[in-house]
This record gives C-alpha cells, sequence and structure tokens, in this order.
C-alpha cells in the first residue's frame, strides 16, 4: 500500500510539475514594428513574372541538350532589371547555370547569395485551364508553369533589389545572384557546379537564401496566428529500386510465387514498417520556439516535449502527412514496372521507393532498413542520384535574426521558427560555402495553390506577390546596406 501511494503521490508530482511548467511558459513580448513596407509598382511586377512564365525552361533530360531557352530567359532578366544585371559580373557556369554579381561598396563585408532555380517542370497543356506558359492573368492569379516554382521568388527578389539601386542606394555588401537550371533533378549540373567554382575562387558567404520555409496557419498546432517556417536544414533523399526475379511465363499457368506478387508483398511491408521517429535538432528547436504561442492543452503537451515524447512522437506521426514528416524517414512508393502484355508473368519485376532521410539517419541506414523488412529474394539499390541530409544552420546567428526580424516586419507580426525543410533544394549544396544556409518562401498561398505546384493550373497569387517583394526589399535593407 505504500509503494501504491508513493507511485501516485509521484504521479501527482509530476503531473503538477508539467501544468505549473506550462503556466510559466509564456511567448516573449511582442514588439510592435513601426516598419512601413513601400509600395510596389502592381502592374510592373505582374508583367516581369509573366514575361518570365512566358518562357518554358523546361528542366533538360541531359546537358548536353540544346538548352539555348535559358540564354533566352538569362537575356530576359538582364533587360528587365537593367539598374541591377546591368552593370553586375555574369558568369556562367557549366552551360547554363547563372551567377550574377552585384558588386557592394564595403568589400570587407562576406556577400550574401540569393538562390533560385530557372528550371521548371515539364506542362503538357491536358487539364489546363489557359496555355501553361502563357502566363494569363486570370482571377487575382499568374497562371503558368514556374509561377510559384520558382520564378516568382527569382523575379520578386530581383525587382526589390533593383528598385533599391535604381534608387541610387547601392548595397554595402556584394550580393550574389545564384539561379541554377536543373533544381528539379537535384542540381546535380546546376547548383552542384555553382559552388564548385565559388569554392575554387575562395568565396565565402554571410547567408544564403533559398525557396523552402512556408507560412502556415497556426491553428493545426493550436496557435492563433500565422507561423513563418524557415528551413535550417532540409531531409535526405534517395529513390530505392526493388527488383525481384522470376521464372517469367504464360499467365494462364502461373507459379506459386510471382514477381509482381513478391514486389507487392515486399511494398506493403515497408509501408507498414516505417523506420523509428525521434526527435532532430530542428524540431526541437520548432517545438521550443512555438510551444509558448500554443493554447493550453496544445502548450502542455509540447512545453512537456521531454517527458510526454513517446506519446507526442506517436501523435505527431498520425496527426497528418506534414507532421510526420517532421519526425521520421518517410517511403513513398512511386514507379512499379512488369510484364508488357496483361498475359505475360514478367520475370523481373521492379519498384521505386521515394525517400525522404531525417536529420541523423543515412542513405546507408535505410538501405539497411529496407534489406531487413524485404529479405534476401528482393534485390534492394539507391539508384544514382542520393544525398544525406543536410548541415543544421544556426538560429542564433546574426544572419538568422536578421531574418526573423524582417518576416515579423513585413508579415505583421508573424511568429518565425525553424523547422527541417521536407523537400529538398539547391541550398543544400551551399553549406560548402556558408555556416547560415536558410530556406523561406515569402509567399501566403492557400493548401488548393499550394497543391497546384508541379500540378495544372499552377499559379501565384499577385497580393502576395506584392508582399514577398516588400519582404525582399526589407531583406536586402537588414542585411545589405
Amino acid at each position: 500500500m505504500i509503494v501504491l501511494y508513493c507511485i501516485l503521490g509521484l504521479l501527482g508530482a509530476l503531473i503538477l510539475f508539467m501544468v505549473v511548467r506550462t503556466l510559466v511558459t509564456r511567448p516573449r513580448a511582442t514588439q510592435i514594428s513601426t516598419y512601413q513596407a513601400p509600395p510596389v509598382d502592381r502592374d510592373k511586377l505582374v508583367a516581369e513574372l509573366q514575361g518570365a512564365v512566358r518562357i518554358p525552361t523546361v528542366t533538360l533530360e541531359h546537358n548536353d541538350e540544346d538548352g539555348s531557352v535559358f540564354f533566352e530567359y538569362q537575356n530576359y532578366l538582364e533587360t528587365t532589371y537593367p539598374a541591377l544585371l546591368g552593370s553586375a559580373q555574369k558568369i556562367n557556369v557549366n552551360r547554363y547555370a547563372v551567377i550574377y554579381i552585384v558588386k557592394g561598396t564595403d568589400p570587407a563585408l562576406l556577400p550574401v547569395a540569393v538562390l533560385a532555380h530557372q528550371d521548371v517542370v515539364p506542362a503538357p497543356e491536358e487539364g489546363w485551364e489557359v496555355p501553361p506558359f502563357s502566363g494569363e492573368v486570370k482571377d487575382g492569379c499568374v497562371y503558368g508553369r514556374g509561377s510559384q516554382d520558382m520564378k516568382s521568388q527569382m523575379i520578386a527578389a530581383l525587382h526589390a533589389l533593383n528598385v533599391l539601386i535604381a534608387e541610387g542606394k547601392p548595397p554595402k555588401r556584394t550580393v550574389y545572384f545564384c539561379f541554377g537550371h536543373d533544381e528539379e533533378r537535384q542540381g546535380y549540373e546546376g547548383a552542384r557546379h555553382i559552388v564548385a567554382y565559388l569554392k575554387e575562387k575562395g568565396v565565402r558567404f554571410e547567408s544564403v537564401i533559398d525557396e523552402g520555409g512556408t507560412i502556415l496557419d497556426g491553428s493545426i498546432l493550436g496557435i492563433p496566428n500565422k507561423v513563418a517556417l524557415i528551413g535550417t536544414c532540409e531531409k535526405g533523399y534517395a529513390d530505392i529500386t526493388l527488383e525481384v526475379e522470376k521464372l517469367g511465363g504464360h499467365a494462364s499457368t502461373p507459379t506459386r510465387r510471382t514477381a509482381v506478387g513478391m514486389l507487392s508483398e515486399a511494398i506493403a511491408d515497408i509501408e507498414h514498417t516505417p523506420m523509428p521517429t525521434h526527435w532532430t535538432v530542428p524540431t526541437k528547436q520548432m517545438i521550443k520556439t512555438l510551444a509558448p504561442y500554443m493554447k493550453f492543452p496544445f502548450r502542455l503537451i509540447f512545453v512537456n516535449r521531454d517527458v510526454l515524447s513517446p506519446l507526442l512522437k506517436r501523435l505527431l506521426s498520425i496527426v497528418n502527412p506534414f507532421t510526420n514528416c517532421l519526425v521520421r524517414t518517410t517511403f513513398a512508393p512511386t514507379q512499379t514496372a512488369g510484364s508488357t502484355a496483361p498475359n505475360v508473368l514478367p520475370p523481373r519485376a521492379k519498384a521505386n521507393i521515394n525517400v525522404r532521410i531525417n536529420t541523423g539517419e543515412t542513405v546507408e541506414d535505410v538501405c539497411r532498413h529496407i534489406r531487413n523488412v524485404v529479405g534476401k529474394k528482393v534485390k534492394v539499390e539507391p539508384v544514382t542520384g542520393y544525398f544525406d541530409p543536410s548541415p543544421v544552420s544556426s538560429v542564433t546567428s546574426d544572419a538568422y535574426q536578421k531574418l526573423t526580424k524582417t518576416i515579423a516586419e513585413v508579415f505583421n507580426g508573424y511568429i518565425a521558427a525553424p523547422y527541417p525543410f521536407i523537400a529538398a533544394s539547391d541550398a543544400k549544396y551551399y553549406y560548402a560555402l556558408s555556416d547560415n544556409v536558410y530556406r523561406f518562401t515569402p509567399f501566403e498561398k492557400t493548401v488548393e495553390d499550394a497543391n497546384r505546384i508541379h500540378a495544372c493550373n499552377e499559379r501565384q497569387n499577385i497580393d502576395s506577390l506584392v508582399v514577398g517583394t516588400q519582404f525582399f526589399l526589407r531583406y536586402f535593407e537588414n542585411t545589405c546596406y
């Protein structure tokens, strides 16, 4: 009986500790910003994005193909932003990737890099409300492939610095615009070569900014405000091939175990046997930053993450796909191949598993896990082009503080927080040149519009484009002036 009382007493003390800890955890006092975003020439900005979308810079299958469309696109940028790019040093790398260097007035300051990719995914016309490379304005949006991913961000950044320079305000800090041409194919021919070139020249960056982090409704986490997520790292990437070989033949006399059947079992086993959840540094930093702003039930759980760790990891893994991505490596079966005819047993069946690897794990860890799950009868091999998770950038650096300050000023006090970017970007290569590599997309978007990326009827909301341009105006002022 005494033992039971002791257990109950300890449990009560633990609950009391958790409640008190929650109650004393408060958000930082909000500093009211006096910053007033300058007006932006809306019509000019829209026309600039329309012109960019109309040039079909579809990612090349191979770098030795005719990529003259990228030169056409670069010529368009140089014509559109004469104050900025007219005097910039231009360097083409590996044919179609490009660097524009805008010299600052103080060579003692480390430069900053602004990344964007010129390329877009293909856009067959079927299913589109307007031609995919028309740049048509409709329903308050610019429609077209690349309007979101990511010519809008490129145009916003170029327009912003072009305005400042045209007003007779050259930056103190040199700005590098680094535009790869194959980000949609992992940046192997573009960003990777740009970084190799700059590294050979001894270039170091104070900070790097690329696409990635998003602005979302904080209500999903019990926060009565918008949340601006800054990617301080990104997950690793791998396509893993599963292959089964069995005796083929006529489908009228199937063997007891077929290649397709065994492959299907292997895929199902992988989906039902995920890698374990675990806390990464950026996820813990995100929770620590956001927990004070949450309403009480959420705050109780997240403030006491260390105590409620198993419960919270389980909760995040089942709430929705996004929160699941924050705590584990994910497996997505995306392609299968078997027979070329409906009445033929294939001697070989193959499948692709697209893997996004959590910080702290590697491609080797993933392959080991999958091999243990599917057994020796299934061949498991990573496809060329895989990479491990990136390093994690600091959330205490001056560069990060300037980024969060800019977000707070331009987006009316939205809460900025670090997080692990769950997709892939060109930014992963730039850790060789800077310790401060961040991913942030300064455009508010609906879930519907976010789902249009890489899909039919991709579009960029014009109001959001204007605010995103104002973000870059202030970002340059805070970092380069």
